[in-house]
């Protein structure tokens, strides 16, 4: 048993170096660097500079991909997940007519979870649904291992209006990561060395039904794409992600020991079936409940002025400040007001110390000198007091609403 782990273990290792030369894998590399692109446009127009060049992240992303993809391979394979009969087919035009009323439904818990039901009432298309389900629990377990490792970075400031009228500050976490993963596949054909895998005594039945002991399987590249996004109000990037990561786990852990079960019981077909998107979009609800109730942390202060950003490399972020950090005095000054830091700023100090009162309450002191150039300025966003900021984010609306909007507004005119 040992020596048949190993050597699955290798080959699995051989077939996912593979992914590299695909060309598919550089077109979703492609992809992410776009989506970089577009933020970093988005940086330059909020900051004034870029926070971590594209080149950076676009590196930062393939690496974890490959890490997250590497694992849910592994997963995919030692649970004897196939893609036989999956019916991906019917999962991808419904994923992108579900996206089309709301961009957050172009996820397979969604899309899979009703195709697997249409095949569980009507028969048709006829699907493997636990090994579907068990896919989608797999991709899951990989984003949720991504959000942990890498959720936090590419973070947005960005102000938003509750639904009290109110502007608080916050951030808009994006990141996107292509993702090869490996996929059994039954084979018929010659016998081949090197590329085949005999079906294992302690492999789970989370397959096609139809496979016997002597089935032989063929491990097949895939490429995908997993991106994470949320908007963060009540508490840091840091351990938002770090939370979204362990709902996320919990959900997906839950799935594949449904699917698992789902491979021999037609009832918990339909268990996993409706746990999929029920159970995803709870975690959706469940997250902005938590926006919604909790208190924002973002908010100006009644004594000092709130950090929403410290741009990279600057002042602020050498001395060690963060989001959230209250800045009382600089160099004794009291600053109430972006008008304050600029008086104290104008001069060119050599030399400052700024007193601060951290996210947990505690005040500290931090020091920075630059004796060639003077210091001009802290490189800080802050939350701004009594006035409105430069700009405030709203939820996109849905392609559909978009098409409404315009057609409305085109028939309004004539």
């Amino acid at each position: 048993m040992l020596s048949n782990f190993l050597d699955m273990s290798w080959l699995i290792i051989k077939s996912y170096s593979l992914s590299l030369v695909q060309p598919v894998f550089w077109v979703v590399v492609l992809i992410v660097y776009l989506q970089y692109r577009r933020i970093a446009s988005m940086e330059i127009e909020i900051l004034g500079s870029v926070q971590y060049p594209i080149r950076e992240r676009v590196l930062d992303s393939i690496f974890f991909g490959l890490l997250g993809g590497l694992v849910g391979s592994f997963i995919m394979v030692f649970l004897g997940i196939t893609m036989d009969q999956f019916g991906l087919a019917y999962v991808w035009p419904l994923a992108i007519l579900l996206m089309l009323i709301n961009p957050r439904y172009l996820c397979f818990s969604y899309a899979g979870g009703i195709v697997s039901l249409i095949s569980l009432i009507f028969g048709y298309p006829e699907i493997n649904v636990a090994g579907l389900m068990a896919l989608v629990g797999v991709l899951h377990l990989m984003e949720s291992l991504l959000i942990w490792l890498d959720g936090h970075r590419d973070r947005i400031p960005i102000f938003i209006e509750r639904k009290d009228g109110s502007v608080v500050g916050g951030f808009n976490l994006q990141r996107f990561w292509p993702i090869p993963i490996l996929m059994l596949v039954l084979y018929t054909g010659p016998v081949l060395n090197g590329g085949t895998v005999p079906t294992p005594d302690w492999w789970p039945l989370i397959r096609m039904p139809g496979v016997t002991e002597s089935s032989v399987f063929i491990i097949l590249n895939g490429i995908a794409a997993l991106g994470y996004g949320d908007i963060v109000l009540t508490e840091t990037p840091e351990k938002r992600s770090k939370s979204s990561a362990l709902r996320l786990l919990g959900f997906s852990i839950i799935l594949i020991v449904l699917s698992l079960f789902a491979a021999n019981s037609t009832i918990m077909k339909y268990v996993a079936a409706l746990f999929a998107p029920i159970g995803h979009e709870s975690l959706i609800l469940y997250g902005r409940y938590i926006e919604d109730k909790g208190k924002p942390l973002y908010v100006p202060p009644d004594k000092g002025m709130r950090v929403l950003e410290v741009k990279k490399d600057g002042p602020a972020d050498r001395m060690g400040l963060r989001p959230g950090d209250v800045i009382l005095n600089i160099n004794g000054r009291e600053v109430n007001s972006e008008s304050n830091v600029k008086d104290v700023m104008y001069e060119m100090p050599a030399y400052i110390w700024v007193d601060v009162i951290d996210t947990d309450g505690v005040r500290k002191t931090y020091k920075y000198s630059d004796y060639k150039n003077g210091i001009q300025q802290l490189g800080i966003l802050f939350v701004p007091k009594n006035t409105s900021p430069g700009f405030i984010v709203s939820e996109a609306p849905s392609i559909l609403e978009r098409l409404y909007k315009n057609i409305r507004d085109r028939w309004g005119r004539h």
